[in-house]
């Protein structure tokens, strides 16, 4: 197995240590063509799912990434027999698109203990209050109802199908979670709960987020938090993301180049030419898969409609950090909540290893050093104090130059500004990522929708369609 150049370990006492292990790290290769019939720009979910569609149509197909490993937000590090989620990890039943992925390859389930937490803590300025989660949770429910009930059924009937636009989105989408926040009369505990969860929803400060995405999410499960909640954070793949990643792979029957950076895309006579560092690809169609973040740094010839470059200048607002530390004690079926701006919103226990558990930390607007295990326990410990931090795993995706943040959150109008311009495709050039998907966009589920619509795209343009 090989050591990818993202990730970095910190154990007590010792150096941080650059780049993780993980069975998603590949060997550089030169390409075996120069041309193709497909070239998919990005080997995330939504790339791999285009290029296995693709492939399966019998078309010569390159996958073109700049990291040294495939799953874009997803990571799965590997160390001393353990896995390590280091990105995107959960999963659902209710996410029709990764389900039907897991019943394909024979992939099982697995669950983060926190998933049926018994306790729940909550931070707040006047301390730290800690309850039964039964407790907790009617508490947020009864909060998340309220916040989310914008037409007197509970979302229900303006957003009766979150996977097509709302056709009242114009104007929901002007609002942030902030805003909503201060239409509503709701107080203490509910409050602070309702505050903490919307910040981790959109990982950064509620005033930049948009209300529209999480009206999305309320609608997507089941306008219910307990629902809700068991699709973002209860079921993992067992075997790993990158179990899903490399199945993808090799049914694509694709040639892979890792540690290509694409830099140019330029339409040539007879199809498009794909540049990176150390490649020049010619090919008769290109899908780009690249986070939405990350589009402005690829140069376009001819220039991209004018709607489409406008999108490719704007960026999501979600900067969240995520770490993994183990500690010196096991804490149970255990989650912590804190509202804005505290540097962690949500820390769960995920399991236990050797008896001791495993947290997972969340934090909006990259407010904590990854870099730094003494921040990381002195903020821990504000949840579990005496605590201490033996190791952590982490990635800095707001700072990762092929990512530029994390999952998918809109600001206020952006929905309506860009969504439109980043799901029309431009032929022979085409897009997918789950950062514009129209389900569970941001999630591993939208990543695999849009990789499908993206290669059907390619499939009806080249006229393939059976």
């Amino acid at each position: 197995m090989k050591k990818t150049s993202d990730g970095h370990n910190i154990k007590r006492g010792f150096p941080l240590d650059q780049g993780l292990t993980s069975p998603a790290a590949f060997d550089h290769r030169a390409p075996a063509h120069a041309d193709y019939d497909a070239v998919v720009v990005g080997a995330g979910f939504a790339g791999l799912t285009a290029a296995r569609e693709l492939g399966s149509r019998g078309l010569r197909v390159a996958i073109v990434e700049a990291r040294d490993r495939i799953g874009g937000r997803t990571f799965l590090a590997e160390q001393e027999g353990q896995k390590y989620e280091i990105g995107g990890t959960w999963i659902h039943w209710g996410q029709p698109y990764v389900w039907s992925e897991l019943q394909r390859y024979g992939l099982g389930i697995s669950e983060s203990v926190s998933g049926t937490a018994d306790t729940i803590s909550l931070l707040t300025d006047a301390g730290l209050e800690s309850d039964t989660a039964e407790a907790m949770g009617k508490d947020l429910e009864t909060a998340l109802q309220l916040f989310c009930d914008i037409d007197g059924t509970g979302g229900r009937m303006m957003f009766a199908n979150p996977h097509a636009p709302s056709d009242v989105a114009g104007h929901l989408d002007q609002s942030s979670l902030a805003d909503r926040l201060a239409e509503i009369n709701i107080s203490g505990r509910q409050r602070s709960l309702l505050q903490a969860f919307i910040t981790m929803n959109a990982a950064t400060d509620p005033a930049k987020g948009g209300m529209y995405d999480q009206l999305r999410w309320w609608a997507l499960g089941e306008y219910s938090a307990d629902s809700l909640l068991k699709r973002l954070g209860r079921y993992k793949i067992a075997q790993g993301t990158s179990a899903l990643a490399l199945a993808l792979l090799r049914d694509s029957k694709a040639e892979l180049l890792v540690g290509e950076p694409v830099t140019e895309i330029t339409s040539v006579a007879g199809g498009i030419r794909v540049k990176g560092k150390n490649i020049s690809l010619n090919s008769k169609t290109v899908v780009v898969a690249v986070p939405m973040n990350v589009l402005s740094d690829i140069k376009f010839t001819p220039g991209l409609p004018a709607e489409r470059q406008s999108a490719h200048r704007e960026n999501h607002v979600c900067a969240g950090t995520k770490f993994i530390a183990s500690i010196d004690r096991n804490v149970g079926a255990w989650v912590g909540f804190a509202p804005y701006p505290n540097p962690l919103t949500m820390v769960i226990a995920d399991r236990e290893i050797d008896g001791k558990s495993l947290l997972v930390g969340f934090g909006p607007d990259d407010k904590i050093d990854l870099n730094n295990i003494e921040q990381i326990e002195k903020e821990l410990r504000k949840f579990l104090p005496g605590i201490n931090v033996t190791n952590v795993l982490a990635h800095d995706w707001s700072n990762d130059p092929y990512a530029k943040g994390g999952w998918t959150w809109f600001e206020p109008g952006q929905t309506t500004r860009v969504l439109a311009a980043l799901q029309t495709s431009t032929p022979p050039l085409f897009f997918a990522n789950t950062d514009w998907a129209s389900g569970w966009r941001g999630f591993i589920d939208g990543a695999i929708e849009d990789g499908i619509r993206g290669a059907r795209d390619v499939i009806d343009f080249l006229h393939l369609r059976a």
